[in-house]
């Protein structure tokens, strides 16, 4: 092996492992995300901590599109959900060639509780779907969440369980879903 294959070599393994540092970054950056979201005292500023200036919610038809940190600060001051225990399954992440941005997709559970919508008393309830995201590094090398978008695939109250319907009516303060 010469000198020039080396060094060829060399910069190959320093391009794969610096892929790997940033998926392993985005892969924190996430479960910083589950986690500033069960920091219920803590949530808006972990929460804000994490996403870019112009962040896109794309929660669906049953919590609404929302664009920009002022209207995220906005709905952090009234959350549909009192509790929650967000379990998150990474299913993939793909970093884009130029190494600045990238998406993921991970499957969530989570047991909750919410407002009942008729009695508006707390009420436990799953919620599952699938987040599909998108990440932005930063000049400083930081990553950031760009984009949610949650797929609901699940929303019942607990004592019903998901047999009979898979996504049922619950009390979502109305920001929530108002289209931005």
């Amino acid at each position: 092996m010469d000198n020039t294959d080396l060094q060829r070599r060399v910069v190959e393994l320093e391009v794969r492992l610096n892929r790997l540092e940033d998926i392993e970054a985005i892969r924190r950056l996430k479960c910083e995300h589950a986690l500033a979201s069960d920091d219920h005292p803590n949530l808006r500023a972990r929460f804000m901590a994490i996403v870019t200036d112009d962040i896109e919610l794309d929660y669906g038809p049953e919590f609404g599109r929302h664009v920009g940190r002022a209207k995220l600060n906005e709905l952090l001051n009234d959350t549909p959900f009192s509790w929650t225990f967000h379990i998150m399954v990474p299913k993939r992440i793909d970093l884009a060639d130029d190494g600045r941005s990238a998406t993921g997709i991970w499957y969530m559970l989570e047991p909750a509780v919410a407002k009942d919508p008729q009695s508006g008393e707390p009420r436990a309830v799953w919620l599952g779907g699938v987040y599909t995201d998108t990440y932005r590094k930063q000049p400083d090398g930081r990553w950031l969440i760009s984009r949610i978008q949650f797929d609901t695939k699940l929303m019942v109250p607990y004592d019903v369980g998901w047999s009979k319907a898979q996504i049922a009516p619950m009390s979502t303060p109305r920001i929530w879903t108002e289209l931005a």
